[in-house]
Order: C-alpha cells, then sequence, then structure tokens
C-alpha cells in the first residue's frame, strides 16, 4: 500500500490523509457485513430451534 502523495518528507503534505487510498476495502465490508448476517441468521436459527426443545418438554 502506497501513500497517495510523492513528496519524501511530511513537510509539504496538507489535508488529510488516508492510508486506505485505492485498495480494496469495500470488498472487507462486504465480506464483514455478510458474516454479521449469516451469524445473525444462524443464531436466530439455534435459538428458535432451542426454544422448541425445551418447549416440548413437559
Amino acid at each position: 500500500m502506497e501513500a497517495p502523495f510523492e513528496s519524501t518528507s511530511w513537510d509539504g503534505i496538507t489535508g488529510a490523509i488516508y492510508a486506505g487510498h485505492g485498495s480494496v476495502e469495500g470488498l472487507w465490508l462486504l465480506l464483514c457485513l455478510g458474516m454479521i448476517v449469516a451469524a445473525i441468521i444462524f443464531g436466530w436459527r439455534h435459538e428458535e430451534h432451542a426454544y422448541k426443545v425445551t418447549q416440548r418438554k413437559p
């Protein structure tokens, strides 16, 4: 990952510096969001199953 400027020192650099410039962070964001959704769905299914098991026992 390279800096989005050609300067060799911090003397001429002004403004906001973003280290992720030009990377594939959107892919990582979508991957993380997908894993969150999967965790919610699998957790919901497990809790529903566990609740039904406890309701069957007298």
